[in-house]
């Protein structure tokens, strides 16, 4: 493919894994950026049609999470290319809020992958000792029409700052308590809109006066876990605040179908996830007379403690007909 007309970018090939964080090369979704003006990016995305994660669905319509992952490795690519941050920076994401501004330009004619060319800016919000606080905020345009808008924030830290913070925070841990070898049910695949078991990753509704639903942390999952970690990744929080919202709406009645479309999110982490913890949500839904859909709170936790709140709103897909 050609270079775009309108902005120059081009679709031919990805950046190189390391400026996207990513091991393999289908888990890249940034194909190409360059500064747009003073305080500007541009970035050129596309993800694959058979991608295992985000193929994975029973509607015709791309999922407006993997943009969020494509904008999120963009992001990173342009701290690195254009904002000096050095290779290997480690990085904690604090914030992320998005809103799906048109839900038809994700729509699936089943013979181009999805691309979209997103226009961002970022840049310091201050310091922390050797850390640096970020921002960031970017609009995605499918096609030429603007569909997703999304902002956040975080920390970028040296390596041994980070290193020290971590030995700290889990020396700390209660890992002979709830662990990560606890035995949890998946719930069914259709129950969250998926066919392959592999991507499911909540659990059947713990009992109890409140209702829990533990997440499932798979290691092995090609998607999640690209690379090693030595925390639970944000994007695997994200997916357990998604089916987590939808099995909960569901069993309340706030929605009508497991088959809906996140058009909206507000996510705030106030600590790491580990490796070797029970994690549950703590879900409250409420349907949307104006969607035809629901709003779901959440709260992620693990050890007895919170460690992340996030809102979710749930649409049915438009008719395809």
């Amino acid at each position: 493919m050609t270079p775009t007309t309108e902005t120059g970018l081009s679709f031919e090939r990805t950046v190189p894994c390391a400026l996207a964080h990513r091991r393999a090369l289908g888990e890249v979704f940034v194909a190409d950026t360059a500064p747009a003006d003073i305080d500007g990016f541009l970035a050129a995305i596309q993800i694959p049609r058979a991608h295992s994660l985000y193929f994975d669905r029973l509607v015709d319509y791309h999922d407006p999470l993997s943009t969020v992952e494509a904008i999120r490795q963009a992001m990173i690519v342009v701290g690195h290319r254009y904002l000096n941050v050095p290779p290997g920076t480690p990085a904690s994401l604090q914030q992320l809020e998005f809103e799906v501004e048109d839900l038809s330009a994700y729509r699936d004619d089943s013979n181009v992958p999805l691309e979209g060319i997103v226009r961002a800016s970022a840049g310091l919000a201050g310091t922390f000792g050797d850390s640096a606080g970020t921002f960031f905020e970017a609009q995605l345009a499918i096609g030429g029409v603007r569909a997703l808008t999304l902002r956040g924030g975080g920390i970028q830290f040296p390596a041994d700052t980070y290193r020290e913070i971590r030995e700290l925070q889990q020396a700390g841990r209660p890992m002979n308590g709830e662990s990560g070898s606890v035995t949890v049910e998946p719930v069914a695949p259709a129950s969250v809109g998926r066919r392959d078991p592999r991507n499911v990753v909540v659990g059947q509704p713990i009992p109890g006066e409140q209702q829990r639903i533990p997440l499932i942390v798979d290691q092995r999952h090609p998607s999640f876990f690209d690379h090693p970690y030595d925390h639970v990744p944000g994007p695997l929080l994200i997916e357990g605040c998604r089916q987590a919202a939808i099995v909960a709406a569901v069993a309340a009645g706030a929605l009508d179908s497991p088959i809906a479309a996140v058009t909206g999110c507000a996510t705030t982490f106030t600590g790491f996830a580990e490796l070797g913890g029970l994690i549950d949500f703590t879900v409250a839904a409420d349907s949307d007379p104006d969607t035809g859909g629901a709003a779901v709170e959440l709260e992620l936790h693990q050890f007895g403690a919170r460690i992340a709140r996030c809102r979710i709103e749930l649409a049915p897909y438009p008719a395809t007909a």
